[in-house]
């Protein structure tokens, strides 16, 4: 299916006319309806009209892919989904799958065969359960006069409900769209450009199973086991934090004494160029990056169940922003 909105503006040759040429040439079903309300709540109720003609369309299907036009998908898209989509079926747990990794930066994502889950929406490329739509999200979705972000409202505990997303290492999906409500060159070029893109063939996803709840846990717990402590007395942010090494384990605590305690996390997230306007990517209280082609544990404490592992001796590392002049711009990744 292609869904389109159609446009206000005109000229000799429609706009809402070329995505349905397109859609004739690729022989796809392709749906137009009429905007309803503006700016955030636009596109939001864009989507549900989406999800809903999807299920309704075709009342078999038990999931639906959701892309946008901005985004460009791997070679091994769809195989990545095939490989992984059961998992939706099999385990309550699990809200989505997703192509797309927040913090899958061409320096820190390594593996194109591994996954995680984390505990939020990434979107971005991702498969969507009926079940989860049609009972839980469609009769609740943001009225129009709601000028709300329709991911923001997804990952609200409210509808997230503890449960996890499915993501790969090396992200399935590009953002290349620079021009959107909430994207411009900028914000493009600092927190997307740079993002990891698969381009080989036929991967096979070597954790599939283990992704389930109790086996994923498990998994964590082996890596906990071999995992050396970095010296906690360095600056993280410095090349030296991780030694020259490649293909080991390493493990790092930092302070985050409740779920709104994010000063550390953020500061580290600066410095490592990564995602940084909030907290996503994580597992109860752990995020999982590569450093030097070395695998890297971040476990927060106290709130991470992992803190356990945290020898006694070993403090964890606090960072705090540095004072900032007002109006000063954002550093570049």
């Amino acid at each position: 299916f292609v869904f389109h909105v159609t446009s206000c503006q005109t000229r000799s040759v429609p706009l809402t006319q070329e995505p349905m040429d397109v859609v004739e040439l690729f022989g796809l079903k392709g749906v137009q309806h009429t905007p309803i309300s503006i700016k955030n709540a636009r596109v939001s109720q864009h989507y549900k009209a989406s999800l809903t003609a999807t299920f309704n369309l075709h009342p078999e299907a038990n999931f639906a892919i959701v892309l946008e036009e901005d985004l460009d998908v791997s070679v091994d898209f769809f195989s990545f989904l095939s490989q992984t989509i059961h998992l939706l079926d099999q385990d309550d747990s699990l809200f989505c799958i997703s192509a797309w990794n927040d913090q899958g930066y061409e320096h820190i994502a390594e593996d194109p065969a591994l996954l995680y889950r984390v505990e939020s929406m990434p979107g971005l490329g991702w498969v969507l359960k009926k079940s989860i739509y049609k009972d839980e999200l469609e009769p609740k979705w943001p009225t129009p006069e709601k000028l709300w972000d329709w991911d923001m409202w997804m990952r609200m505990p409210e509808q997230r409900k503890g449960r996890e997303c499915v993501i790969p290492d090396v992200s399935r999906s590009y953002h290349f769209g620079i021009v959107g409500l909430n994207m411009n060159g900028y914000f493009h070029e600092v927190y997307f450009k740079k993002h990891k893109f698969n381009t080989v063939p036929n991967v096979q996803l070597k954790n599939v199973d283990s992704l389930k709840k109790d086996s994923y846990e498990v998994e964590i717990q082996e890596l906990l086991k071999v995992a050396e402590v970095l010296d906690h007395t360095k600056n993280p942010c410095e090349d030296s934090f991780v030694p020259d090494s490649e293909g080991k384990t390493y493990i790092m605590f930092i302070k985050m004494e409740s779920d709104s305690d994010t000063s550390t996390w953020t500061e580290l997230a600066k410095c490592l160029h990564v995602w940084d306007l909030d907290v996503r990517g994580y597992h109860r209280g752990l995020w999982r990056l590569f450093r030097k082609r070395n695998h890297v544990l971040v476990v927060a404490v106290p709130i991470s169940p992992y803190s356990v592992k945290k020898p006694a001796a070993v403090t964890p590392i606090r960072l705090e922003p540095p004072p900032r002049e007002e109006g000063a711009p954002v550093d570049p990744m």
